[in-house]
């Protein structure tokens, strides 16, 4: 259910008026175009007008059939652990009219996941490894994030860790060996967590880390794109903004505090000012709103495309992709989902 007052829209159109104006004054001109051939991976994200959003469920026979130009999945297929084919990827690559179509794989770096093909049990995640894990536990490894259920924070620093996302025949490897065209990397926020208190690196560790894996990335795949979700607070680095192609941002104009419930026009503002240096650059922020009601969601697209973001809608669970803004009859999954969300429960 989304609760959203009168009062609460016009705020959040005054606060996107005055981040328009910020992001308006900062902006200088577009990037140019390849002198000649085909565009570039690059290229071609930057050009995107449409994105969708799934992670769990997915098949790829379905989402080959998406409108969008941008496609964020994860690497594993429907049948759970199966990694998705590189035929299945190349077939995903191209839009229903055959324009070519860009293809991220979703990839957590601020957290371990229970259900990846690294995970040891001994680690934790039942019963007899949480007690194992008192002995066994990586020392990069953090507690269960209580909020998502079989998620744990990671000190994402440490070269243990690393070595996992980038090692040879690691997580970015495989993503790569698949035929993605880049990487959607969750949980770079991680460098404002609590699991980095007392460390006054974390955001150049996170930085470093980004950059790394972009390195990695593209020196196995030319044009390799770098996409991280959220951790705006990281623009502040020019170098930085240099480095990747674009950002996604979860809960820009809702969901912040609490599930569909518009945000603080304040904090829309604060928000969006972060993302001005990306915006000034010209490259592209995918902006996704967990939003089902279709008034409520006219008016969040027109004010996300007036920020210069490229929306999508989506129910949070990210079980199952719209085709269109409001929920389809696809709907979403009845399966306890691997990504919870704590909010959900009570709204």
């Amino acid at each position: 259910m989304v609760f959203f007052s009168t009062a609460s829209m016009r705020g959040l159109l005054l606060a996107s008026l005055l981040a328009v104006t910020l992001l308006t004054s900062m902006a200088g001109s577009s990037p140019a175009s390849a002198a000649s051939g085909d565009p570039t991976r690059p290229e071609r994200f930057a050009a995107a007008r449409s994105w969708g959003y799934q992670l769990q469920n997915v098949d790829p026979k379905r989402l080959a059939e998406a409108p969008y130009d941008v496609l964020v999945i994860d690497y594993l297929s429907y049948k759970e652990d199966a990694p998705l084919t590189a035929a299945e990827v190349q077939a995903m690559q191209r839009v229903p009219d055959g324009r070519r179509r860009i293809v991220l794989a979703y990839m957590s770096i601020g957290e371990a996941e229970t259900y990846r093909y690294y995970w040891e049990w001994k680690w934790g995640g039942s019963w007899l490894g949480s007690v194992l894990s008192l002995i066994y536990a990586p020392a990069w490894l953090g507690g269960e994030n209580a909020e998502w259920g079989g998620n744990y924070a990671v000190r994402y620093w440490e070269d243990g860790w690393q070595r996992i996302i980038l090692g040879n025949g690691g997580y970015l490897d495989r993503i790569v060996a698949a035929g993605f065209d880049g990487v959607y990397l969750d949980k770079v926020d991680a460098s404002i967590e609590r699991i980095t208190k007392g460390r006054p690196t974390a955001k150049d560790d996170m930085r470093n880390f980004v950059a790394r894996i972009a390195e990695r990335g593209r020196r196995l795949s030319p044009g390799f794109l770098i996409v991280p979700q959220n951790g705006e607070e990281l623009l502040d680095s020019p170098a930085y903004v240099a480095l990747i192609d674009g950002l996604a941002k979860e809960d820009l104009l809702f969901g912040e505090f609490k599930n569909g419930v518009a945000n603080p026009p304040d904090v829309i503002a604060r928000r969006t000012a972060m993302l001005a240096p990306l915006l000034a650059a010209r490259k592209p922020i995918l902006a996704v709103e967990y939003i089902d009601d279709a008034n409520v969601i006219r008016v969040a697209r027109e004010t996300l495309t007036a920020l210069g973001c490229v929306p999508h809608f989506a129910h949070r669970d990210l079980a199952a992709m719209r085709f269109t803004d409001t929920p389809d009859a696809a709907g979403s999954s009845d399966r306890k989902s691997r990504r919870r969300w704590f909010r959900s429960a009570s709204n």
